[in-house]
């Protein structure tokens, strides 16, 4: 079945293999999936809290507020991804939202990915329905900066933060399994 876009500039693409030619999906999605421990802490701190001096500690704060995850995920399970972005299920069944980050991002970069998953999470949360699992893969490539849809939205999140960024905008991936 052919995907429609579901986002201005940042359509679902397939993911790239990796080095041994198959997508290390299975380990994203236990990353993703599998953890139950609460990793942002209490949920009692606020984006603007003097103390979070760099945007991503900002964004983390929002993240942790509005009960979002933020996971860090090994670069050698994610060749050509700046992170994911899903909605998958606790220990309890409920919902629960997750980003996850590559290890090997610089803080700007970071910044902009976090954002950019949390625009999707609250803007446009109907395009996780894309893909089979609910998961989609954030590139590492950076698309002209979109007027509207996540990518604005994630914009104008870092401009609050205190943030300039070149674009925040980003293609969005299916990821295929290794099976």
């Amino acid at each position: 079945m052919p995907l429609r876009q579901v986002q201005h500039a940042t359509e679902p693409a397939p993911l790239p293999p990796n080095r041994t030619g198959a997508v290390a999906a299975n380990t994203i999605w236990d990353i993703m999936g599998d953890r139950t421990d609460n990793s942002a802490g209490d949920s009692g701190a606020a984006v603007n809290d003097p103390l979070l001096t760099t945007p991503t500690a900002r964004l983390m704060a929002l993240a942790m507020g509005t009960d979002i995850r933020v996971v860090d995920l090994p670069a050698d399970h994610s060749v050509g991804l700046a992170g994911l972005v899903g909605i998958g299920s606790d220990e309890d069944g409920e919902p629960r939202s997750t980003i996850g980050l590559t290890d090997d991002l610089d803080d700007d970069l970071r910044a902009d990915v976090l954002a950019f998953g949390l625009a999707v999470l609250v803007g446009t949360p109907e395009v996780l329905a894309e893909s089979p699992d609910g998961i989609l893969g954030i590139s590492k490539e950076r698309l002209p900066q979109a007027d509207n849809g996540p990518g604005n939205l994630a914009w104008h999140m870092l401009q609050t933060c205190g943030r300039e960024s070149p674009s925040t905008t980003f293609r969005l991936m299916i990821l295929q399994s290794d099976d």
